[in-house]
């Protein structure tokens, strides 16, 4: 509560009321700056690109997005496939990671990560969470610092539904990929609702789309879970295909895309079953804090 206190400069009282806001309707935060901005939903402007960098409000929807279920489950299993997939530490960026709770969680498990995230807020924060647990956190002052096929992994996690061009930010996250390596990524592009203003209703069309997001860049699907939560993709050349298969998976990621891609035309039932996984497990308390 603090920590947040200090970076919003608002007293503990707001910060509990805001919090608590968000606890029960998660998203609301973000739709309430919105309307004061002025900004229509929806729809990418350069009054959003502001939005992302000077508000405060995706610090509450971050928080609170972060102790829901789906989103520790989602975090668990991407530390127990980096485990299984490389014998040691890896390289790994982390872009658009918020509070840096995915980037604690992985550097905590004993991998180098680096980090870039747009918003000045979560940035001042997760350098708090960070320090907090005896960490440091390296981050890029912007996308032009990523290096190029220097990273063994990056993770891209609920960012791709928010950019104006989803298949030019994947061509840039794959160019920062060495030869082999995996970009997870997580990007429910159907779920364009009230608590999720600033999904873009253009980007619904890549739902469940590999072809137009991924192909073009050399990246071919091996592993993940159901409903792409997360997807896992190997940087590889065309024609030698993926140097790993992960048996039992094909199928599976197969009829999740197919799934996937009926939310370009009718995602009320995809829209349904992800605020219903998103449900926030905890009551409120206090110190409202993300527990791994």
């Amino acid at each position: 509560m603090e920590l947040v206190a200090e970076v919003t400069d608002e007293p503990q009282e707001e910060v509990q009321r805001r919090l608590r806001k968000e606890h029960q309707r998660l998203g609301s935060n973000v739709w309430e700056e919105m309307q004061r901005w002025g900004i229509e939903p929806y729809v990418w402007s350069d009054k959003l690109v502001e939005f992302y960098s000077k508000t405060d409000a995706f610090l509450y929807e971050s928080l609170v997005w972060n102790r829901t279920a789906k989103k520790n489950q989602m975090r668990k299993w991407i530390g127990e496939f980096l485990a299984r997939d490389f014998a040691g530490p890896a390289k790994i960026l982390t872009y658009g990671d918020g509070l840096g709770f995915d980037s604690l969680y992985l550097t905590k498990a004993g991998h180098d990560v680096t980090s870039f995230e747009v918003s000045e807020k979560c940035v001042k924060l997760a350098k708090s969470v960070f320090a907090r647990a005896g960490e440091t956190l390296r981050i890029l002052g912007s996308p032009e610092e990523v290096e190029e096929e220097a990273y063994d992994v990056v993770v891209c996690l609920d960012v791709l539904e928010h950019v104006p061009d989803p298949p030019g930010l994947v061509g840039q996250l794959a160019g920062a990929l060495r030869r082999g390596g995996r970009l997870i990524v997580h990007a429910p592009f159907f779920y364009v609702a009230w608590n999720v203003v600033t999904h873009l209703r253009a980007n619904k069309k890549y739902s469940g789309d590999l072809v137009r997001l991924y192909t073009p860049h050399g990246l071919t699907p091996i592993d993940g879970q159901f409903f792409w939560d997360p997807l896992v993709l190997e940087k590889c050349d065309r024609n030698a295909g993926p140097r790993n298969r992960f048996a039992g998976r094909e199928v599976l990621l197969r009829w999740s895309g197919l799934l996937l891609s009926v939310g370009r035309f009718w995602p009320l039932p995809h829209i349904w079953v992800a605020k219903l996984l998103s449900k926030v497990e905890k009551e409120y308390k206090h110190e409202l804090w993300i527990e791994e």
